[in-house]
């Protein structure tokens, strides 16, 4: 997933993802200057939020 459907998919800002990627909590990697996220990462993130 980019960085718009991961926005969509957790309703927070561009910039609150930039924050979550750099404090680690939102795992992604880097590909052709472009982050991507496992959707799978993005369900454990979700799970947890709802506990």
């Amino acid at each position: 997933m980019d960085a718009q459907e991961v926005c969509l998919a957790l309703n927070i800002s561009k910039r609150s993802l930039q924050g979550y990627r750099e404090y680690g909590i939102i795992p992604c990697s880097c590909i052709g200057g472009k982050y991507m996220y496992k959707e799978s990462d993005l369900a454990k993130i979700l799970i947890q939020k709802e506990r």
